[in-house]
């Protein structure tokens, strides 16, 4: 089986991706070549690569762009880092496809619908073109939905959460996004009551602002943690629509930990 082959059965009917402007695309390698191998992760890092090699993985699928930033000016340093990484594929015959506009919102298996599934609260089903997910409930304390969803995404590499507001606050309703597309006031003009944002989908001095001014309560958790429960479940469909090809989860090495002080 040729790398292109899995690409096109996971690009197929995707209604919601636009195709003549996505991040799904190739980043590196030949998509004819044959797969002895797939690994996926949320972002193709070194230390991912070498399990890859290690395992004899011959194709990766990246939810992230492993090549860091698109620029013509880039530092040298981030010149230097895709060297080497361009070197070590080339070296051991690796294709990477970055899957991220399909499995943001692909129904059951996706970053969104994976997301919602790890919290302990009453997600309504989400509608397919969006990246947002609510759930609604009788009050709970802000406190008691950040300790819901720290229980949650402990597996991931993450082993708290970050509440911007008051932890007292009572709230009947809750919003999420998708990885870094946590648009704060969409959520907020749905209903939402409390939101949850990524580190890398919000800005303190716009979004945190606007929640502080009008006591909406923030949980903050990182961009990977909310991500790689979906990457996760991408390793289970794979391996059923590839029953011939063994596909396997790769940890790109995201573990967070959080110092208190005494």
């Amino acid at each position: 089986m040729k790398a292109q082959e899995i690409i096109d059965v996971l690009n197929t009917n995707r209604r919601w991706v636009d195709f003549d402007q996505t991040r799904d695309v190739v980043l590196f390698g030949d998509p004819s070549q044959e797969v002895a191998k797939v690994g996926v992760c949320w972002v193709a890092t070194m230390s991912a690569i070498q399990t890859a090699i290690d395992q004899g993985i011959n194709f990766i699928i990246s939810h992230e762009n492993c090549f860091y930033e698109e620029s013509t000016s880039q530092r040298k340093a981030i010149r230097e880092a895709r060297c080497i990484k361009m070197k070590l594929l080339k070296q051991h015959g690796i294709c990477v496809y970055r899957c991220h506009d399909v499995w943001d919102r692909i129904p059951v298996f996706g970053v969104a619908d994976t997301w919602a599934k790890i919290i302990d609260l009453p997600f309504e089903p989400r509608v397919t073109s969006s990246f947002n997910s609510y759930a609604r409930f009788d009050p709970l304390t802000v406190l008691d939905i950040a300790t819901r969803i720290a229980k949650g995404i402990r597996p991931y590499g993450q082993d708290s959460v970050t509440i911007l507001g008051d932890p007292t606050q009572l709230v009947d309703s809750l919003g999420i996004g998708t990885g870094a597309a946590t648009d704060v006031f969409s959520m907020i003009k749905e209903g939402a009551g409390c939101v949850v944002v990524s580190d890398d989908g919000k800005t303190n001095w716009v979004q945190g602002q606007y929640c502080v001014d009008f006591r909406i309560p923030m949980i903050i958790v990182h961009h990977p943690t909310c991500e790689i429960p979906g990457m996760i479940k991408m390793a289970e469909y794979l391996n059923g629509e590839f029953p011939q090809v063994e596909t396997k989860f790769l940890d790109s090495g995201f573990d967070f930990h959080t110092v208190n002080a005494i």
